[in-house]
This record gives C-alpha cells, structure tokens and sequence, in this order.
C-alpha cells in the first residue's frame, strides 16, 4: 500500500514537473515572439475585410476579418509587417515593440496588381502577355442570374452571350471572338482545373473570378479544346483565423417583356372578312356586326406571374496549416408560362490542409441536383411553341369549352390550343451533377513545384414521364396514354501532373516555366425507351405498365480519351520586356493512328514601355504594347467518324410467313484520314492606365482563321450510305477590333466608376469542302427550308431567299414586270435578279447576316456612405433577324394578327409594305423572303442595384459583422425595332439539326422570351 502511494506520488510529481517544464518552454517561445493587432482600413477610414498581412520573408501571416481586425505574433520585434489589399497599394511596418498597429491603404484604382488566372497557373495582371478578360465575384452577384454564362454577359469585349429561351434553367450561347467553326463553337468551361459540359449546374454565388482567355496565346495551352475559347471558373476559398457565416437571399417576381401587340375580335374579324371580300368569296355571316363580337385573350392565358426566391449558406475559415469553405444553395423558379419551372439544390466544400511546410493538399468538392418541367415547344413550326401561339389564336374563339376543358380554335384550326399543351404536353427532368477535384502540392526545392490533380464530373439525367391520353381536336390529341423513360450518364475524368519552377536573376531576369502531362477520358452512355396503351387506373404506372407491342427504345454508349503534353516558358526582363511561349501535344482517339497527334504552339510578347528610362509622360503611368501568335485545335467529331458504320435498324421480312428478322444497312462511310481542326490566331493589343491608372484603357486587333474544318461531306443518294462522311475542308475567318475603357474616382464618401467595352467583329467563310458548296440550315414547320446558308465569301449562317422590293399597286406593275402567277394589286413584289421573267428559287440572293456589326456593355457603379447603385446596359448593333413568327402574324388570315396589319394595302398608293387582306394570295406573299428579315438590334437595361449597407455602429450591439439590403431589377426596359417577342436569340435548343445545330442563328420562330423581374435581397456575415 505505502509502495502504490509513493508510485502514486512519484507519477504525479513526474507529471506536475514536465507541465510546469512545457509551461516554461511556451512562456519562453511566448517571450520571444511579439504579439500584434490592430485595424486596416482605406484611406476615408471604412475598414477593409480580407486583407493580406504577412510577416516579411516568412509564411507566417493572416487576413483581416469584415471589420478589418487583426491578430498575428510575429518572430521578434524588429520583424516587418506587410499589408496587401487587391486595389491597394502594399504598405509595410516595422513591429519595434508595437502591440497595435492600425494602417490605412491608399487606393490604386488601375489594380494593376491583381493576380490573373491562366491555364494552369496564374500570373500578375501587369505581366499578362495575351488577351484576357476578368470578371469579378462581385461583379457576378450583381447581376442576379442563375447561371455564371449568363452573368458575363457584355461584361468582356469579344465574349457574345444570348439567351437561347427564357424558359427557367436553359443555357446560354456564349460565343468568344465570333463564330469559328460549323461545328460545336461553344467555349471551354474549366473549373478548378476541371473541364466540365454542364456550367448551369455550377453555383454562381460559388464563384470567386471568371477569366476568359480569349486569343490562342492564351488558349494554346489547352491545345484541342482551346479554340472556342477558355472560360476559366475558380471556386471560393477560406481565409486564415478568420471563420465567417454568410447567408444571402433573394425573391422576387418575373413578368413578360411584352413587345408584341395583336388584334382584337372586332379588329381580326374585319379583316377576316376583307380577305373574304378581295378574294371574292362569302363574307363570314357571323361576323357581320364586328363590334359586337366578344374578344378572347388568348395572348395571357398560359402566362403568369413568375417567382424566383434564392438563398445561399456558406461557411468559411481557415487556420495556419488549413483553409475551408463549405456552401449550400437553392434556388426555386416558377416560370412565366404555366407548368414551368426550374429547382436547383447545391452542395459544396473546398478544403486545403498543409500536411508539412512543403505540402499540401486539397480538394473542390460539388453536388448539384436539378428538376425542371418543360412545355411543348418542339419543331420549327411556331404553331408548337406554347409561348407563342396564344398571339396567334384567333380572337373570337373561346379558350375553355363550357365543360372547362381546353377548347379547338374555331378558326385557326391548325393551331395549338396553348393551355392544352401546357396541361398535356409537359417534360419533366431531372439532373444530378458531381463535380470535383483533388489535388497534391510539393515545394520540391526552391522555387520548384509539383502538382498533381485529378478532376471528375458526372452529369446523370433522368426522366419518366407519363402522358395521359387527351382529345381536343384533330389535330392535338394523344389517343393512348404513354409513358417514357431517359436515363442518361456523362463522365469525364482528367488527370493533370505539372512541374513548375521560379526564380529571379540579379533582380531583372524573371523566369517561369512549366511542363505538364494530362490524360483525360470521356464516356457516355443513354438508353430512351417509351410504352403506350397504359391501362387506367394504375396509381405509378411505368414502363412495363404498357402494352409490349408498342415498346420503342434507343441507346448509345460511346467513349474517348486524350493523351496530352505541354510546356509554358515565361520571361520577364526588369518589369520591361515580357515573352510567354506554349508548346501542347494532344492525342485523340477520335483520329486514326496516322493524324491522331497534333502539336499547338503559340508565342506572346509585350512592352512595358512606361518602365523605360526616356519615358516621361506623366499623364500615362501605364502603357504597354503586347502581340500574340498561337494555334488551338477542335475534335468535335463523333468517335466513329474514321469507321464505317452499320445500321442495326432495317428490319426484313423472310420466309414464307414473313418472319421479321434485323438486317443491317450501310449508315455512314469512314474516314481513317482526318486530322484535327485548327484555328490561328493573332493579336496586337495595347493597354493604358491614366491619371494614376483612374482611367484604364484597352484596345485588341486579332485575326482567327480555322483551317481544315470537320465537315458532313455530301455524298450521292445512290451511294447505299445513309449519313454522309466527315473531312478535313472549309476555311472561316474572324477579324475584328476590341476597346474596353474604365474610369474610377472616390471624393470623400462618393465614389463611382463607369465602365464600357465594345467589340466589332467580321465573319467570312473563305472556303468550303469544294468549290460552290453551300450548308444548307434552319427550317420551320410552314415550309421554310434552307433559312440560313454558308457559302464561300459570306458571313456564317446568312439568310438566304427572294428580295421583296414593294407592293404591286395596280395591274400595269403586274403585266410589265416578273410575277407569280395569280398577283393581284396589293400583293407583294419581289425582285427577278436573274432577270428572265419570272419569279423562283433561282431569284434567292442573301437577304441579311444574324451577325452584329458590334456588341457593347455599359457598367455604371456609385456608392454614396452605406448607400450603393449598379446599373449594367447591354446591347447589339447591325444584325439581322428572321421572324418566322410573322409568316402567322402579317397576313395568316385565319390567324390572329399583329395591330401593324391594320395598315394593310388598300388601294394604290396607301402602302408599300404590308400586303392587302387576301386568303388566296397569301401563299405568294409569304414566300421566304427579306420581308421577313428585320433589325435585331436592341438596347437593353440588363440590370438595375440599389443597396444600403448597416452601419458598424447599427451592427455592433448584434452578432451580425455586415449587412445589405437591396432591391433589383432586370430587363427593366429595352429600345428596339423588332417586332417580335424578344430581339436576344441564341441558338434554338429546340433544333436537333445534328453538328448543324450551331448555325441555327438569329431564327425566331416564338421561343420563351426573356422575363422582366423585381427583386429584394439581403446579404448577412456573421
């Protein structure tokens, strides 16, 4: 017993005497540091949140939390402090026994300074070399879109960004420096390092920069998939001993943007019986008294009030060795037409752990999952586009039939009820979306670094639909229910190893290179299958609910990789002379063994000229001349492109009993010669930064040419193939011009900037796959083919068809000049270009370019104490839009009609535009032709802020740091001559036109317009 108590004691002695040990080793290690804090604010004494403060020559350091507090210990008191901001200049303090240093940074508006992404690295904006466009975090969240695509808009000069329909969750048409190819043009998304198909599953308030590198010294490094342009996206990371709660919501309301005005009974009716009358027909005997007629609003009887509501969670932090950031986002959009809507539900974590002082290791993590529900708008023919045809239903026919039931048009009888189709012809979807990266970082000596990251993304899309049977008439009915089913799955995975080294030679000769291997797979898989005659009265009826005899299904498994490797070099000679080189290789399975590597180099150089000695112009702070050369590549091909293909889908019948048997058919003819699409580009640019960089300027002149295009070659029907074969032909060019001009200014507590870009650019096709050969592209269900035609020395994708110059106003016209048979004086005349008499398709010449002249944007910012205003203005200058829609509206008869219509030819002399009242007539003046082709231009005022931010004294009895309301505005007013719905058309996603589907541009035929919306928001940190 006495033995256990002196242990006892022996042990607790042991253990006071190595804690009081370790307590004198801490107070020593505690005695030798210095402990500091203090406040950073600018120079009108508001704090600044985030900023950098780092101990001098050490990584010991910490940011400033949202008051701008401090707190870090330092190695001794003679250490020195230094204070980076983005937008500041850097500022550095000597310790020297302080315990509360408060500094004030001044401002430098040109931010010269600010770290630029490019392909796997980044570099000071002061020492870019190629042609680059960055976007803010805070310029983003301005805008209040659901997609990052859609909220770069006009924000980057050469960077076109369309809404391809307004129907809530599409995607955008983003075009970087025109369109260069008949093939897929859309740009290249990589987030954290990870190319991704899908950027609307990525989360907007996620994003902390959005670089677009736009000219191939830039692109090159991402060799084939770099042509289209890169879209750079890196994701939120934590800060250093500072953890903060935010949480951002918005709601708000959406409306239609209401541009087109239609007759109402009494007006249509009038007219219906005029046609009657000039055709020499009976009038319609109800009709007789027009005024008395009951009018029917067709128009808005599938619109409503939109709503859209917003709200965003993020926690974020970090300590010495670690950095976190974790969000969670929903967003719920009930859209403009009834049945359609859009829900998105986002999960994220970014994380960095530093495992040793020469280590570290991360991760980008994202699940994102998304339902939508779509209403009919399928085909070319407006008389489907449930957005569009209630303008077009005539206005004497009830919409409900007395049973409550949607009702069949009395007379326009070919189409749609709009209500049935969003009853009975709803598309639900579902989207799950992983996406992520995980990364390894090792300083292997000094200023030599290795990085390997491994990026994954999967996008499974699944639907099941049942679609009950319904009758309304003839021609909309479904007389059996049916049910489908899609199950869909898109993987890609890249790995990415990088060595790179930096260093600096007697203080001028600064060098940077990097060399790279990557590897990246991509498969998909799908299968569609649908039953009908599903009996009623099953509660959850699926696939195997129908009858077996009426199974249809497709599906379609494809994979490819690419092997690839790359090298950078960049060289900095005293801040004055910048030289960047890349160097890819990619290898494709989509080629075959003899073309399937391509190399793509590309070269930059650039001139500080304000860094030289005879420089002295005081005015101009920064001047500096960079020019660029490189080459980027595209395989957009199918996988198969270099095989003959089969068809498994002809059936025989054999025997006598006439068995069905699958026999196979030739499809598609291979091409074991392909070899990779490219696209050159050079660029001369020039950048300014005036008044100590408060005006900043920059201009770009670039020529991108793609040679050796994938093209469909055609082939002869009685070749046995089914599908033509893919080659190497054709030529495009883009040239064109870039100005951005910014200008910033603080006067005491006011402060603004405004800002503006603009982009000319010129498209020509200089070659096709031989001589006089012409892609033929976009039709409509009212027999329109070949809308749009790309030919050698035209613009892509031009409007082709005869020239309406006039109306014939009497019979003389008629008899001394080229007609359709059976004009009559109030028709339309067209031009006889071959001048032989007569009126056809040898008469059709190009009629306009879907092309603009120019895009612009205009950014207005003001902040006035706790008060902020944004206002952001976008636009486009000289294209051309095909409205299909007024092949219905402008004399349809049987129609409805637009309120224009009413200034219709009624004898000699009243007009010479608008055709007289005819049914007869009507097939000759509708003929596809510029009487359809109008001005897209447009002015749009895109966004509208306005914010009050509480005051620190408000929040300091809370537990709240910062705190913003706002109310906005979107699409609050646009100035046009279009006629149509909406004058911003993208790419119509409705055309499933094949690799065609690209050059269906600028084609209205009544999409889901673009919505006007008021909203009201807070932003809180904790």
């Amino acid at each position: 017993m006495k033995l256990n108590f002196l242990l006892k004691n022996k042990i607790l002695a042991y253990s006071l005497l190595s804690l009081f040990a370790i307590l004198c080793c801490s107070f020593d290690a505690y005695a030798q540091k210095a402990a500091v804090k203090g406040v950073i604010t600018d120079q009108f004494g508001t704090p600044l949140p985030g900023v950098s403060v780092l101990e001098k020559g050490t990584t010991n350091g910490t940011t400033t939390d949202f008051d701008g507090v401090y707190a870090i210990s330092v190695s001794d008191q003679k250490a020195f402090l230094t204070f980076s901001y983005i937008g500041y200049a850097t500022k550095e303090v000597q310790v020297n026994n302080q315990t509360n240093i408060n500094v004030a940074l001044e401002e430098e508006v040109g931010q010269l300074d600010e770290i630029v992404l490019v392909g796997y690295g980044s570099v000071k904006k002061s020492d870019v070399t190629g042609s680059v466009s960055s976007v803010s975090a805070e310029e983003l969240t301005k805008t209040q879109s659901t997609s990052i695509a859609q909220a770069i808009q006009g924000r980057a000069p050469g960077v076109s960004v369309t809404k391809s329909s307004g129907q809530p969750g599409s995607t955008p048409t983003v075009r970087i420096r025109g369109v260069g190819t008949v093939n897929n043009a859309d740009p290249l998304y990589i987030v954290d390092g990870v190319p991704v198909n899908d950027i609307t599953n990525v989360n907007m308030d996620d994003a902390e920069t959005v670089q677009v590198l736009k000219d191939a010294s830039a692109t090159a490094i991402y060799g084939s998939r770099g042509a289209n342009g890169v879209v750079l996206i890196t994701t939120k990371v934590g800060s250093k001993n500072i953890s903060t709660i935010s949480y951002k919501t918005y709601t708000g309301i959406e409306n239609r943007i209401d541009n087109l005005d239609v007759m109402n009974a009494e007006q249509w009716a009038t007219l219906y019986n005029e046609g009657k009358v000039n055709d020499g027909a009976t009038p319609e005997a109800a009709f007789a008294d027009p005024s008395s007629l009951e009018s029917y609003n067709w128009k808005d009887a599938v619109y409503r009030t939109g709503t859209i509501v917003s709200h965003q969670l993020s926690l974020s932090g970090g300590g010495e060795k670690t950095s976190y950031y974790v969000s969670f986002g929903k967003l719920k959009q009930k859209g403009i037409v009834s049945n359609t809507s859009f829900d998105r539900t986002n999960f994220r974590v970014n994380s960095t752990y530093q495992i040793k002082p020469q280590i570290r290791v991360g991760q980008n993590i994202q699940y994102s999952k998304s339902s939508s529900n779509a209403v009919a708008s399928f085909g070319g023919n407006s008389n489907n586009k449930t957005a569009f045809i209630g303008f077009v239903v005539d206005p004497v026919s009830p919409i409900y039939n007395t049973d409550g039931s949607p009702a069949r048009p009395l007379y326009s009888t070919e189409i749609r009820n709009p209500v049935g189709l969003t009853l009975y012809e709803q598309t639900p979807l579902t989207k799950e979306s992983f996406l992520g990266n995980v990364f390894v970082e090792a300083d292997l000596m000094k200023g030599l670094k290795f990085k390997s990251n491994y990026g994954l993304e999967v996008n499974n899309r699944k639907m099941d639909n049942f679609q009950s049977e319904y009758f309304i008439s003839a021609e909309q009915n479904r007389p059996e229910n049916i049910y489908s089913l899609l199950r869909s799955e898109n993987r890609v995975s890249v790995w990415s190893n990088t060595l790179s080294y930096n260093t600096t030679i007697k203080e001028k000769h600064s060098i940077s290179a990097l060399l790279g291997h990557e590897t990246q797979q991509l498969d998909f898989n799908n299968v569609l299958a649908s039953r009908s005659a599903i009996p009623e009265g099953i509660e959850n009826p699926t696939l195997g609910s129908g009858a077996i005899d009426s199974s249809t299904n497709n599906g379609t498994i494809s994979s490819s990789s690419l092997l690839s490797y790359f090298g950078r070099l960049n060289y900095n000679y005293d801040d004055r002379y910048l030289f960047t080189g890349t160097y890819r290789i990619d290898g494709s399975s989509r080629f075959g063994d003899n073309n399937r590597f391509a190399q793509f180099p590309s070269l930059a150089l650039a001139w500080n000229i304000h860094n030289e000695k005879f420089y002295n112009i005081d005015v101009i702070n920064q001047f500096k001349f960079r020019v660029g050369w490189g080459e980027t590549g595209n395989q957009n091909i199918p996988n198969s492109a270099i095989f003959s293909t089969l068809s498994t889908s002809e059936n025989y019948l054999l025997g006598n009993d006439e068995t069905t048997v699958v026999g196979l058919a030739p499809l598609s003819p291979g091409n074991p010669d392909l070899k990779w699409e490219t696209t050159t580009t050079s660029n001369v640019g020039l950048d300014l930064g005036l008044l100590h960089n408060a005006l900043t300027f920059t201009a770009d002149y670039f020529i991108k040419t793609t040679s050796n295009m994938l093209l469909e070659s055609p082939i002869l029907q009685t070749s046995g193939y089914q599908s033509p074969p893919t080659i190497n032909a054709g030529e495009i060019e883009n040239k064109g011009l870039e100005f951005s001009l910014n200008y910033k200014k603080r006067m005491n507590d006011f402060f603004f900037s405004v800002g503006g870009n603009i982009a000319f650019i010129d498209n020509t096709v200089l070659s096709l796959a031989t001589k006089g050969s012409v892609i033929s592209t976009g039709a409509t269900g009212n027999g329109y083919t070949g809308i749009s035609r790309t030919e050698a020395g035209r613009p892509i994708a031009s409007f082709y068809g005869l020239e309406a110059i006039g109306i014939f106003q009497n019979q003389d016209e008629i008899d001394n000049n080229a007609s359709l048979n059976g004009n009559k004086p109030g028709d339309v005349r067209y031009k006889d270009l071959n001048e032989d008499g007569s009126i056809n398709d040898d008469d059709r010449t190009f009629i306009g370019s879907p092309l603009p002249d120019f895009t612009y944007g205009i950014n207005l910012d003001m902040t006035y104490k706790q008060f902020d205003m944004t206002m952001f203005f976008q636009g486009v200058q000289g294209n051309k839009i095909f409205n299909a829609t007024s092949y219905l509206l402008d004399g349809k008869l049987d129609s409805n009609l637009n309120t224009e219509y009413l200034g219709r030819w009624t004898g000699e002399g009243t007009t010479n535009s608008i055709p007289r009242a005819t049914f007869d007539g009507f097939a000759n003046n509708s003929k596809q032709s510029s009487r359809f082709v109008e001005d897209g231009s447009y002015l749009r005022l895109k966004n509208v802020q306005i914010g009050y931010n509480f005051s620190k004294d408000v929040l300091s009895k809370t537990f709240i740091s910062k705190a913003r309301i706002y109310v906005a505005g979107q699409n609050l007013f646009t100035i046009t001559d279009y006629s149509g719905l909406d004058p911003e058309l993208g790419v119509d996603e409705t055309q499933n036109d094949g690799s065609r589907t690209s050059l269906d541009i600028g084609i209205d035929r009544g999409r889901y317009p673009s919505t006007r919306s008021f909203s009201l928001g807070l932003d809180i940190n904790f």
